[in-house]
């Protein structure tokens, strides 16, 4: 993991600067000797707007239902969770998770959710990349300087990715009127501190 990098690119994502930590993190990957992680720049998941709002809106019809009557708690925000995927390169998904608070320190709390997606929804358009991921995996490839440091910076970018995708379905999701969308979501991928709130 590169820790500078990922400092470098959550000081753009709390100041809401999504694009900006988007390119650098390419930048940084373009400074590396060609690898087959070069492949992620430029490519993004908005193909999937119409799928993950779907995927929110059955999460969502659930959700509002059990805090109607649950009575003492009510829904304060969302959280999306990708698999760990560097290491699990056979299928990439997503979770989501509901609370009916939200922590204001840190992050910690992101433990203690009220209710989850029994179905997850599986990201598609980086299969290639998983197949990289797997190369890397089976072939140790890790010690090899130029795919270390890809691997790195690859990784952050996957992440960015996923959050671009949650704040592009958001704006649409909110120009249409959905709900949903007038919730905090929170989004990031297992075990990574680089975590993106959209409202």
């Amino acid at each position: 993991m590169n820790f500078d990098l990922e400092d470098k690119l959550n000081e753009y994502i709390k100041r809401n600067d999504l694009d900006s930590a988007i390119q650098i993190a390419e930048t940084e990957l373009n400074k590396i000797p060609q690898t087959d992680f070069h492949q992620l720049i430029g490519l993004n998941l908005l193909h999937l707007v119409p799928d993950l709002t779907k995927f929110i809106s059955v999460f969502y019809s659930i959700v509002k239902i059990k805090y109607t009557f649950s009575f003492t708690k009510k829904l304060k925000a969302f959280y999306c969770e990708m698999n760990g995927f560097t290491i699990n390169y056979d299928r990439w998904f997503i979770d989501l998770f509901s609370f009916s608070k939200i922590g204001k320190d840190d992050f910690d709390w992101l433990a203690d959710f009220e209710y989850n997606t029994q179905r997850n929804l599986t990201i598609t358009g980086f299969e290639k990349l998983q197949e990289v991921y797997e190369d890397v995996y089976k072939n140790q490839k890790h010690d090899i300087f130029e795919i270390g440091q890809a691997f790195d910076v690859a990784e952050l970018l996957i992440i960015l990715r996923l959050q671009e995708l949650f704040k592009e379905t958001y704006k649409i999701a909110q120009k249409n009127g959905e709900k949903w969308s007038e919730y905090p979501m929170f989004v990031t991928a297992h075990d990574y501190e680089i975590i993106y709130r959209i409202n």
